[in-house]
């Protein structure tokens, strides 16, 4: 955006504000989609903790297993050789114990690259909100003078 000496018509003031204002939904957008993205990898990291300790129990163990909420229920492991793994669009297949720690794991890579990549979008969008900001702030100089 080019600085002009002379100042602003109120049409460039207005078109300033519009995009100041895209950008902070833009930016509000991405901040709740990274909460979401954060929940969804720690609900892999816990998964994945659970598998583990499911490979150390023995068939037959009494188990305490979560149900969100910090609550548990009783249960009796079965077979510590298949785990039940969501893959989307309300499908779950039975995997291998590593099999599922794969799926797991690769899943958590792909949120936190698509979280980086968000993280860089916001960036770069609250810099251009910076840009906007500093050009306001020569404009209400101006009209001050």
């Amino acid at each position: 955006m080019a600085e002009s000496p002379a100042a602003p018509s109120e049409e460039e003031v207005r078109r300033l504000l519009m995009i100041y204002q895209q950008h902070q939904a833009e930016a509000e957008a991405i901040v709740q989609q990274l909460g979401l993205f954060q929940l969804s990898i720690e609900g892999c990291e816990k998964a994945l903790k659970a598998v583990e300790a499911m490979e150390a129990a023995e068939d037959g163990q009494d188990m305490l297993v979560p149900i969100g909420q910090g609550s548990f229920i009783h249960a009796r492991l079965a077979s510590k050789e298949k785990v039940v793994v969501g893959v989307g669009a309300g499908v779950s297949i039975e995997k291998s114990a590593k099999d599922a720690k794969d799926a797991l794991s690769q899943r958590k890579a792909q949120l936190l690259e698509a979280s980086a990549k968000l993280n860089q979008t916001l960036s770069r969008i609250e810099a251009e909100m910076g840009k906007i900001q500093s050009i306001a702030a020569q404009y209400e100089k101006q009209f001050a003078e």
